[in-house]
């Protein structure tokens, strides 16, 4: 900053003049083309060295804009420019900015900027400024800077504060306000020589919120009859207002930064009664302002007392009438005050206590507010629900200590009591109004109802622990009254209530719930269309959430499964009643196989709803299987099976007319997509049950026949050509190719014979047929994998043909790959099949030739070597496994491992040493340790294997001549032998060698790195060309 700040205009870039208009025109209309360039050449102006003077020459402007736009070029300066300044520059731009600030203390965007721009020059390394609030005080009073070193024999802050005018005094309370902001900032954090600046001015802070209150308390008092009553009020307001503001800034930031000095808190809360005072003379913001700082627990118990005075008077009163934003506000403050009580826990403890019984009279009035619903105009009753959720999760803690039949304390029934009205009053709530109410809601007005109904969910689980019963009877009483007076809504929030409690609910509460479905219940919801479609959803829900209890009670099925499959006819709830009619079907399906017809008679009725596509189909059929899957005979199962599959060829067929007559060929594969994944539901619904596997060791039964020989297979044959023909037809769409593999996998999980326990071919044949082009080739690859896991504890008499299949698939997929990076998914399930079949039986490799072997195994060494992570990690897994195989001494196969070890070990160990140089993340390292120590411990040459391979790494011979890399080289291979049964250890060991080769890598030029690498360092890619 140059010595004189008011140089001439000369010395500037650009004339002032031409600087000045260029302000003025980013103000002006129709500039919009311009503005960018007046913008560019005005951020110059302002980081160039002379921008401190332009800034002071702006300020002196008297058009508004323009000194704005001074005192943001200081801002800008400040933050950019202010390290550059010694203490006497310092010094002077502080004078300059206090002299713009005292000159024009109007309540204007310039002014503001100005006094926010003082702020951050106090908070900054550069400030000279420590009685900032005095000095401004004194400064105003003579209407010149006065600085630190010029405050003695000034009269004190108490007196000079009564002598500023009202632009002076807001002046100030706007400035204060900005300290206490530009403190709080998180790059003030770090550096505490702000905060202590800050404490320093704590006293002179309680002085203008002092008089700042009185002056406005003064005006606001003024008598009706006064000539300038409206002038004063409005003025009164103004300041009060603003001291509000400041008291709240300087509230919070004291919390945090003078918590260990509550000496000087106290200057603070010396100003509680003023600012209380404002909130009966109904000063702007006053009362959301007072919630805040009293959630924020400042106020003292005395001004806690007098607050709560003013509530349970007639200003506090008279606000809670008028239901308006108000109202709001001061039901924050009721809840606050209400939370700050409860967690005294005398509060629900001395029920005699007539003060806690009046502030809980309040706060269950406030949940009583008639009219509009929550989210529409009724903005109270989320505000009170923070104080019951709370209350009812402390009653429940309380409740929770004492053992079942232990004596309660005497205060538990009241806070019990308490408990239960503030359910029954938030039940109240969470009724839906009218159709013709909620038809003019918008989105939001939907959403704040359906989260308050969430959350009053939440709170009915938790109320459950200490009522128990008594809530049960309660919502059973609710439904219940509501189905008798054909009040659907009422009838809904009482199901409601039993969703909300029903994962507590056991056995001893199932005599309460017959008490309700004895009643026609879902018959009354199913045949009456009066019944809105909230109730009905709700109804489903409700079948989904008692689950246990109609498996407990089967004799209500036939009322609720008809119930949930006409339920289906509604678009709205159709997939929940499908859900729950599969999962009740599942539980309950010995208890309904003397049903089966009808239910199929329900299905066909079902078709005609325009809701039967993919999920309600899988859905409903997956719940008719299960009552299949429990029919005694397995020739009644095939009925069943046989019934089933009418309904999946006909979709079929559909699929494959449409294609063929060329019609519409989205939906051919909308129809075939269904096929299969009804075809899936019934096979997971046809596995057998845990009590129906049989031991597979055991001599005592022969495992049945009839599906794979019998009369079943013809199932298991139109499973396959169900299979095969929809993945021909439709051989590009990876939906029916994965629902595909689904079909195949529903029998690889099952232990006994079943119509989805296909022959072992079945599967090999479907995966076998598949290419690289093939859709989801990854997924397809995953299902060889489970095929193998399915046999590999019961192998079938033709597994090793079948498992050559796979091997010589597998191959074909890595030629037509080429190299892992060309697709990395597919890599990977190529490298995981090859070892779940070693681990099968590792000699089915030796039934190839040694160029497929090469190829094989040379897939995962270039997988290793690859920067792509996945098959990387994928190979390094690979190897590990096949290590760890070769020094298995009681491994059968140990044998053929050694031979693949010996011929393919170099190569892997080369690959995993380049790996450890330097050319992997350190996200991927800890993959590529394990297979490198399992190597070590299991093969006798790994020692000969890791020596070569690092003497032919390329970086470790750039520094062939540098005796501290080859000494750091031996040490690697001494403490990787040492520590290769330590696994933490080997792994440092690894991890810091890996670390070193880094290091070499940055001492290179950046050329030398492996571009897989070089981005991640910050280098840029070298030209190709």
């Amino acid at each position: 900053m140059a010595d004189n700040v008011a140089q001439q205009p000369q010395a500037f870039p650009l004339p002032y003049e031409e600087i000045e208009r260029l302000v003025k025109s980013l103000y002006e209309p129709g500039q919009a083309k311009k503005i960018s360039e007046t913008e560019a050449t005005l951020v110059l102006l302002q980081r160039s060295p002379q921008g401190w003077q332009i800034a002071d020459a702006l300020l002196k402007s008297d058009n508004e804009q323009v000194r704005f736009f001074g005192a943001l070029t200081l801002t800008v300066k400040l933050n950019a420019d202010s390290a550059e300044l010694d203490e006497e520059n310092s010094a002077q731009l502080l004078s300059t900015l206090i002299h713009h600030l005292v000159s024009r203390p109007t309540s204007s965007i310039a002014t503001r900027k100005v006094s926010s721009t003082l702020a951050q020059y106090f908070t900054k390394p550069i400030s000279v400024w420590t009685q900032c609030i005095r000095s401004l005080a004194v400064s105003f009073a003579v209407q010149q800077p006065v600085l630190d070193d010029a405050l003695e024999g000034h009269p004190s802050t108490w007196d000079l504060f009564p002598q500023l005018s009202d632009e002076q005094l807001l002046t100030m309370l706007d400035f204060a306000m900005s300290l206490a902001d530009e403190s709080k900032k998180p790059s003030k954090i770090g550096d505490r020589k702000p905060h202590e600046r800050m404490i320093a001015n704590v006293e002179s802070l309680e002085a203008l919120l002092h008089v700042s209150f009185g002056r406005g308390i003064k005006q606001l008092s003024l008598s009706i009859d006064d000539p300038t009553y409206a002038q004063s009020v409005q003025q009164g307001d103004k300041i009060c207002a603003a001291a509000l503001k400041c008291f709240t800034g300087w509230v919070f930031y004291a919390q945090s930064e003078f918590k260990d000095l509550p000496e000087k808190l106290q200057h603070l809360r010396s100003v509680n009664e003023l600012a209380l005072t404002c909130l009966e003379y109904n000063v702007e913001d006053a009362i959301e302002i007072v919630a805040e700082v009293l959630e924020n627990a400042f106020f003292d118990a005395k001004h806690q007392e007098m607050l709560w005075s003013a509530i349970s008077g007639p200003w506090g009163l008279e606000i809670l009438k008028k239901l308006d934003a108000e109202t709001v506000s001061l039901a924050r403050i009721i809840v606050a005050y209400g939370q700050i009580l409860l967690d005294s826990k005398t509060f629900y403890r001395q029920p005699e206590n007539a003060h806690y019984q009046q502030v809980l009279s309040f706060l269950h009035d406030l949940l009583k507010y008639p009219g509009p619903p929550v989210g529409f105009e009724d903005e109270v009753a989320p505000v009170v629900l923070d104080f019951w959720s709370y209350y009812v999760s402390i009653i429940s803690e309380e409740n929770f200590l004492y053992a079942a039949g232990e004596q309660l304390p005497a205060w538990m029934d009241n806070a019990k009591a308490n408990v239960l009205q503030a359910i029954s009053e938030l039940v109240q709530k969470i009724i839906y109004p009218p159709a013709d109410i909620t038809a003019s809601w918008n989105s939001d007005f939907r959403k704040s109802f359906k989260v308050f109904r969430v959350d009053v969910r939440d709170i009915i689980l938790d109320a459950y622990d200490p009522l128990r019963e008594v809530l049960t009877d309660q919502f059973i009483e609710l439904a219940s009254r509501g189905l008798e007076a054909s009040s659907w809504l009422e009838l809904e929030a009482g199901l409601f209530g039993l969703i909300s409690i029903a994962e507590a609910l056991t056995e001893t509460s199932d005599a309460r719930l017959v008490r309700l479905f004895e009643q026609p219940l879902f018959v009354t919801i199913s045949g009456n269309t009066g019944v809105p479609a909230i109730t009905r959803r709700t109804a489903v829900e409700l079948v989904a959430a008692l689950n246990h209890f109609f498996l407990r009670n089967p004799r209500f099925l036939p009322q609720v499964l008809p119930f949930l499959l006409t339920a289906l006819a509604q678009p709205a709830i159709a997939h929940g009643a499908a859900k729950s009619f599969a999962s009740l079907c599942s539980e309950c399906r010995k208890s309904l196989t003397g049903e089966l017809a009808s239910f199929f008679q329900m299905y066909e009725q079902f078709l005609t709803y325009q809701t039967a596509e993919e999920f309600t189909k899988s859905m409903v059929l997956k719940g008719i299987a299960a009552i299949v899957q429990a029919q005694d005979t397995e020739e009644q199962q095939l009925e069943g099976v046989r019934h089933l599959f009418q309904y999946i060829t006909r979709d079929a067929m559909q699929a494959i007319n449409i294609t063929k007559e060329g019609g519409d060929a989205e939906q051919g594969q909308v129809l075939a997509l269904t096929t299969l994944k009804c075809l899936s539901s019934i096979g997971k619904a046809l596995q057998a049950s845990d009590e129906e596997v049989i031991d597979l060791e055991s001599d005592e039964e022969e495992p049945s026949t009839f599906w794979l020989q019998g009369p079943g297979k013809e199932i298991q044959n139109q499973i396959i050509n169900l299979v095969n023909y929809m993945t021909q037809v439709f051989s590009g769409n990876e939906e029916i190719i994965e629902t595909a593999c689904n079909v195949l996998r529903t029998g690889f999980k099952e232990t006994v014979a079943g119509p989805f326990v296909l022959p072992p071919s079945a599967a090999v044949d479907f995966i076998t047929k598949t290419t690289v082009q093939t859709p989801r080739l990854p997924f397809v690859l995953e299902t060889a994998c489970c095929w193998m896991a399915s046999h590999k504890h019961n192998q079938p008499k033709d597994f090793q043909n079948q498992a050559q299949r796979l091997l010589q698939h597998d191959l074909s997929i890595m030629q037509a790959l080429q190299h892992p990076r060309n697709d990395p998914e597919i890599a990977v399930g190529c490298i995981e099949l090859i070892q779940d079949l070693i681990n099968a039986d590792p000699r089915i490799m030796t039934q190839e030739s040694p160029d497929n072997l090469s190829g094989m195994f040379g897939f995962t060494v270039e997988s290793i070597k690859s920067p792509e992570v996945l098959p990387k990690r994928a190979a390094a897994k690979f190897w590990k496994n096949v290590f760890e195989l070769a020094g298995n001494s009681h491994s059968p196969h140990q044998a053929t491992i050694q031979e693949i070890v010996a011929h393919f070990g170099p190569a892997v160990a080369f690959a995993l040493v380049s790996n450890v140089c330097g050319e992997v993340d350190f996200t991927s390292l800890e993959h590529i340790v394990s297979p490198l120590r399992a190597m070590l411990r299991a093969d006798k040459n790994s020692r000969a294997y890791l020596t070569n391979s690092l003497a032919e790494q390329p970086l470790l011979q750039r520094f062939q001549q540098d005796e501290g890399v080859q000494d750091m080289v031996r040490k690697l291979i001494e403490s990787m032998f040492r520590n290769a049964k330590n696994g933490t250890a080997f792994k440092d060991t690894v991890k810091a060698f890996w670390q070193s080769c880094k290091q070499l890598q940055m001492q290179l030029q950046p050329q030398t790195m492996n571009p897989a690498h070089r981005f991640a360092h910050g280098f840029s890619q070298p030209n190709a060309y």
